[in-house]
């Protein structure tokens, strides 16, 4: 008997996840399921015990845990673009191990929905943002919350909403076999969730289930994820993402991915002030930051002094 496809390959990002890593991993290997699917590991050279303890689970799960051991460090949108390579299922699940899935039917319903919405690129499920520990938290970011028919209704998510795009409770059609779409993944320095969503959401629209079957780990000033990253290295970044965005969307998103820009200007520009570094903010607002730009961030700080919106 021909032997069953994988129908879901999720997308593993591991680097110096030693704390965190077996609720990931454990979320993912109880799974139940009426079909195949693998988890490809991409393991960015750890200085901790993550690759021992991703050998651990490979050794038990040989069938779905599929690590690639790198021999260097990539940094993350090559690692990205690299264990995307080797997804071959139809559709594509994504996961950090710093974060984990609350729900052991989380792949069935996702590709359940898909499979009977063959308009929808992809769906999301609801979301809880925990802290170093696992508490929920109140406090934290604000997650997307709602599907998103169109680009337009991505882009005015991020403004003034400031809605967070968890891509650790999102699945999609593999699209991302199209080595097209590299060239978008790899423009910034850790591939922001906005990017692998919006280029799903050129396809189709992204839904959204109403059930919560993931944690987001917000971990604002410990530890090495994400969230924990110093600020500035993120609002730059976060700029180089919103740009990719706007390569990939109609020019009506653009003011209001603009408006998104202008928060991480601002913040940089104020810590440059904070610190006593003048310096730099010329560097930034008389360098970094184009007339367009310049324009929309008069605007952006006339709003946020006067209404408070940021």
């Amino acid at each position: 008997m021909e032997e069953q496809r994988i129908k879901v390959s999720i997308m593993v990002l591991a680097y110096n996840h030693e704390k965190y890593i077996r609720q990931a991993l454990d979320s993912i290997v109880c799974q139940r399921t009426d079909f195949r699917f693998e988890a490809v590991v991409g393991e960015d050279c750890s200085a901790d015990r993550t690759r021992e303890i991703i050998r651990e689970y490979q050794r038990q799960y040989p069938d779905i845990i599929k690590p690639l051991f790198r021999r260097h460090n990539l940094g993350a949108s090559k690692n990205v673009v690299s264990t995307l390579r080797r997804c071959s299922g139809e559709y594509v699940a994504f996961l950090e191990c710093d974060d984990y899935w609350t729900d052991p039917y989380k792949l069935q319903k996702q590709v359940d929905y898909l499979e009977a919405h063959p308009e929808c690129a992809g769906v999301m499920t609801g979301v809880t943002v925990v802290d170093r520990y696992g508490r929920e938290m109140v406090t934290g970011p604000k997650m997307l919350d709602h599907a998103l028919e169109t680009p337009l209704d991505f882009a005015k998510t991020m403004y003034p909403y400031n809605q967070f795009k968890f891509a650790g409770c999102f699945m999609a059609r593999n699209y991302y076999k199209d080595r097209a779409y590299d060239r978008y993944l790899l423009q910034t320095v850790f591939v922001d969730d906005f990017i692998v969503e919006a280029l799903a959401l050129r396809q189709g629209k992204i839904a959204m289930l109403d059930e919560t079957m993931a944690a987001y780990r917000w971990v604002p000033s410990h530890g090495g994820n994400f969230s924990a990253m110093k600020a500035e290295l993120l609002c730059r970044d976060r700029i180089k993402s919103l740009k990719v965005v706007m390569q990939l969307f109609p020019t009506k998103t653009h003011p209001w991915i603009r408006m998104r820009i202008c928060r991480d200007y601002w913040q940089l520009l104020h810590k440059a002030t904070l610190d006593g570094r003048y310096g730099q903010w010329l560097k930034i607002y008389f360098k970094e930051m184009n007339i367009i730009e310049k324009v929309f961030y008069v605007i952006y700080a006339f709003r946020r002094t006067v209404t408070g919106v940021f």
